[in-house]
């Protein structure tokens, strides 16, 4: 095979044929519009009241009290520090997890990838 039977030019790049025949036959791009729409959710999530920005920022208050010995800033609210930890690394855990899930759906557009 020559490398024009081989690779396909799009508007986008020359492609491998072959990659682009799969994905034609397999690939969901709304994936990719789920993923913005999830995305959307992440931020305000992160970046909401009590959300994974403020239980950080608790979280260095708190570390900061008792590793440090700084005075004591704010309400606890009854929470401690453990059980924060433990709800942050869950957060992060879970957003980790949508973070793989993104990249498993964007992954094979990487085949697209003409070989030379």
């Amino acid at each position: 095979m020559s490398e024009s039977e081989d690779t396909i030019a799009t508007p986008y790049g020359r492609l491998d044929r072959a990659a682009l025949l799969e994905l034609e036959n397999t690939y969901d791009t709304r994936a990719l519009l789920t993923a913005v729409d999830q995305l959307d959710k992440v931020l305000s999530a992160v970046r909401g009241q009590d959300g994974l920005r403020d239980m950080l920022l608790r979280l260095h208050r708190m570390a900061q009290t008792v590793i440090n010995g700084a005075g004591l800033a704010g309400d606890t609210g009854g929470e401690t520090l453990p059980e924060l930890a433990f709800d942050t690394t869950s957060e992060l855990r879970e957003l980790i997890a949508t973070l793989q899930r993104w990249v498993k759906q964007i992954e094979p557009l990487e085949r697209l990838q003409a070989r030379d």
